[in-house]
This record gives structure tokens, C-alpha cells and sequence, in this order.
């Protein structure tokens, strides 16, 4: 997960429509994919067909997609395709590259320094794109809790550095660029606890990739346990709490309109 200025408006809706992905005015992504896009993260694999672009016509091809600001605070859709073969970063060596590539690990955090200002970078394969990423760890959205169970600050800050966390009931997780979500784990569904905004919100995840080990991904569980049912519970009332309160200011908001129309007829006669 992370951090992105992003909303609904900053979608590039003529590159979507070029891409096919923007018809008679909707957008044909799901919603997993939409909120990945708005969310500063890739979308899973998306398959292309009939494209004409810049004059080059392709029947059919798979990319993943994201949206990043320019320098001039303008959304860009970039697209990232199946390559043939991967380009190692300067920031690591073959080696390491090898490591990620087989599955040895899942990560790497590498230490450099820009502008004078320190830097950490997480370095993961995508094994859909045949592609490395490369995230700057600043940018990533630290859970506050877990299926309702709190992160500590140490746990925060492992997340934060792109190490596996482990919660008391066996869940473990770890951020992952090349995911929508922004998060592998040993489990399917996760509720996790944002702090948003001076408060908490709740995103119930499913579908979520598995974890990567020493020997390519780890199995996973689709086992919604008793904190996962808690925490699904908090999700809900906080649902009805927001719907009540939008519903509480629509009313005042017509309220006020209504007397403000009186008012003026009223003076008019």
C-alpha cells in the first residue's frame, strides 16, 4: 500500500479510452484496478485487444497499468507490458537480482542518497511483467492494525521497511509494489485498519497474493478467524456510521436549501 494524492478526477479517461478501457462513458476496469490506479499502485494483468496506438496496431497484449504525477501535478497513466527479458537496476548487483528472480527473497532495501537527502528503495520482481520496481519505502502506507489486531511501532516499522510481519494469531503480511493491493500475505482476506484523516478507516481486502519465500510462494489460507470476524463487525458499523452521517448533512443540506428558497420568494413579493 501506498501513499498517492489521487482521486477519481485525476483519471486519464482518454488514455483509458485509447486503451479501450473507457466506453460510452465508463470505465471497464473493475474496481480492484480502479482503486489500485487511485492508490498509486499497479493493477494486476490486464488483457488489450484491437489497440491502435500512434499509429501501430495491436490485436492483443497483457500489461499492468498506474498513475504517477508529473512534475506539473498531472496525472499520467503509464503502462507497464510483458517484457521479454528484465533490466537489472543499478542498485543492486546480478547477484541479487538472482536472488529475486528465484524467489530467494522476496525484497531487497537498498540505502542511497539524492539531492543529499537519504533514501531507502525496496527492489521486487514481478514475475507477470518480467520486470523489476523499484519503491522509495517513504511511500508506503503502514497499517494500524491487522484483522483488528494493533501493529506495534517496532512491527510498523518492519512494514514500513518491507520486512514480514507476524501477528499473534499466525497472520503474516508484507508490502508488495507488484500486487493491487500493495500487500502479500499467508492469508486470502485481510481487514486492515488505516489511519486516515485523524481516523480510522477499514478496507476489507480479498483476493490478496501469497508471500514470497525461499522457495517460490507460500501456501495460503482462506481462514476468516474470530479477529477477522471483529474486525469485519467494526468495518460494518463504521459503514452505517458514515452512511448515517452522509445522510444527516444531505438532509440539512436540502433543509437549508429549501428555506433559503422560501426566504427569497418571500422577500421577492
Amino acid at each position: 500500500m501506498q501513499t498517492a494524492n489521487l482521486n477519481v478526477r485525476d483519471l486519464p479517461l482518454e488514455d483509458l479510452r485509447e486503451l479501450g478501457l473507457f466506453r460510452e462513458g465508463e470505465i471497464t476496469l473493475s474496481k480492484k484496478d480502479t482503486d489500485a490506479l487511485l492508490a498509486g499502485m499497479r493493477t494486476g494483468l490486464i488483457k488489450l485487444n484491437d489497440i491502435n496506438h500512434g499509429g501501430i496496431e495491436i490485436k492483443e497484449m497483457s500489461v499492468k497499468l498506474s498513475m504517477a504525477k508529473s512534475a506539473y501535478g498531472k496525472a499520467e497513466l503509464l503502462v507497464h507490458p510483458v517484457y521479454k527479458q528484465s533490466n537489472l537496476p543499478s542498485i543492486i548487483s546480478r547477484e541479487e537480482g538472482d536472488d529475486l528472480l528465484t524467489g530467494l527473497k522476496a525484497n531487497l532495501i537498498k540505502e542511497t542518497s539524492e539531492n543529499g537527502q537519504q533514501k531507502k528503495l525496496m527492489v521486487e520482481y514481478d514475475w507477470d511483467t518480467r520486470e523489476f520496481i523499484v519503491t522509495d519505502t517513504s511511500r508506503l502506507k503502514v497499517p494500524d492494525m491487522i484483522n483488528g489486531m494493533p501493529l506495534t511501532p517496532y512491527q510498523k516499522e518492519r512494514f514500513g521497511n518491507g520486512r514480514q510481519i507476524e501477528m499473534p494469531d499466525g497472520t503474516t503480511f508484507q508490502a508488495s509494489s507488484t500486487t493491487p493491493d500493495g500487500i502479500r500475505s499467508n492469508r486470502l482476506a485481510l481487514v486492515v485498519s488505516l489511519l486516515m484523516d485523524g481516523g480510522i478507516s477499514y478496507l476489507l481486502l480479498t483476493g490478496l497474493k501469497a508471500m514470497v519465500g525461499d522457495r517460490g510462494l507460500l501456501p495460503q489460507k482462506d481462514e476468516r478467524n474470530e479477529n477477522y470476524q471483529k474486525a469485519l463487525k467494526a468495518a460494518a458499523v463504521q459503514k452505517s456510521a458514515n452512511k448515517s452521517t452522509e445522510e444527516r448533512i444531505s438532509q440539512v443540506t436540502n433543509n437549508t436549501e429549501y428555506s433559503r428558497g422560501y426566504g427569497r420568494s418571500g422577500l421577492s413579493r
